[in-house]
């Protein structure tokens, strides 16, 4: 089967589906859902929705999904003369943590690991990054660029080839926090970076990248969160006091956990978010005792036991660490999955969790097939 940005389809082994917005190869296109998600799929699990003629129009079946005026597929990065771009809108929960980054996009993108690669520096803050780049080679510093970069934006550093590789495994970031209004001052930022040439030649090292919209090798720089502030604006000594709410008002703040034994709890990483490690020492202090078929048992079971508490305190994003082996767990949880209306489903970020995490995201009204 073609498609072609722009054409409707459905997911074969999930509810639901969506309109093509770019074509990432010759077997993965990106879907966009009705939800605004950009959903990585292989060709073969979609069925194009052939527009209904005659009688058939009566028994169509409309998706509507937000979309762009327009799409255009890409076949490499796209940057403007300025080669500063801002990055692209998508949710919140599908975006990469606020930040500074390196990113190495092939220009060949059905070919992750052949041809040129453009390096940019990722702006994903609210603040101007005054920023500049040395590689670390040949026993010297070098200084690669520098740039006034837009808050949430990108900024072309080098297009290199493949044999220039070997010049950016190792260098330093440098830059400034800009911004015309805050409460606080980021000190400078002089973080050094270190990648493994490996990783350049294997595919699993690339990931798509929402905000940029195409699949490349991610090299955090600085969290946001992490950065030390300079100095912050100090509450007026004379201010009065906040009020300590009471324990009963304290009560009332934490009724949205519905089950009060909530395993998920101690998952949260982040607002919403969650992170289980389902391996099997993770879950038991001693395995030494238990069959293959117990261990995976074990492991459903907590997996089952997480998804209810997810729906049920309306956590939006659950990763779970399956690891590869087999395939056998991972398997029976997309298996688990596929019961339920209003959740998605898709591998986890490589540059971070490799190929054995599975993301699933949870909307407002997701039920279970009966």
């Amino acid at each position: 089967m073609k498609l072609a940005v722009g054409d409707k389809v459905k997911f074969l082994n999930q509810t639901g589906g969506g309109v093509v917005s770019k074509i990432v190869s010759s077997q993965i296109v990106n879907v966009t859902d009705e939800t605004g998600f950009d959903i990585p799929t292989l060709i073969k699990d979609l069925v194009k929705v052939e527009p209904a003629t005659g009688a058939g129009k009566l028994f169509e079946q409309e998706i509507i999904v937000p979309t762009p005026d327009s799409y255009a597929p890409q076949s490499g990065p796209q940057v403007s003369d300025t080669d500063i771009v801002p990055l692209r809108r998508v949710p919140e929960q599908r975006n990469i943590e606020q930040g500074v980054y390196l990113a190495f996009v092939p220009h060949q993108q059905s070919w992750l690991i052949t041809g040129d690669l453009d390096v940019l520096l990722v702006n994903r803050t609210p603040h101007t990054l005054l920023a500049s780049v040395f590689t670390k080679h040949d026993d010297s510093f070098h200084f690669a660029d520098y740039e006034a970069i837009d808050p949430e934006s990108r900024y072309l550093v080098a297009t290199i080839d493949r044999e220039e590789v070997s010049q950016w495994l190792h260098g330093v970031v440098q830059a400034l926090f800009i911004r015309n209004k805050t409460q606080k001052l980021l000190k400078p930022l002089s973080e050094e970076f270190r990648i493994k040439a490996s990783k350049f030649y294997k595919e699993e090292s690339y990931a798509n990248i929402a905000c940029l919209g195409q699949n490349a090798l991610l090299v955090e720089i600085a969290k946001l969160l992490d950065l030390p502030a300079f100095a912050e604006i100090a509450q007026s000594a004379t201010a009065e006091p906040e009020p300590q709410p009471k324990q009963q008002e304290t009560k009332k703040k934490k009724s949205h956990i519905v089950n009060p034994n909530n395993i998920l709890e101690q998952h949260i990483i982040a607002q919403g978010v969650a992170e289980v490690n389902l391996h099997i020492e993770e879950l038991t202090d001693d395995d030494s005792s238990l069959s293959d078929q117990e261990k995976l048992g074990l492991q459903l079971s907590y997996f089952q036991r997480c998804v209810n508490d997810a729906i049920a305190n309306h956590v939006q994003k659950v990763i779970f660490i399956h690891g590869v082996g087999q395939g056998v767990l991972k398997n029976e949880i997309i298996k688990e999955l596929r019961q339920y209306q209003g959740v998605h489903f898709f591998d986890a970020p490589m540059a971070k969790y490799g190929v054995g995490a599975t993301e699933v995201y949870f909307g407002n009204n997701v039920s279970k097939e009966s």
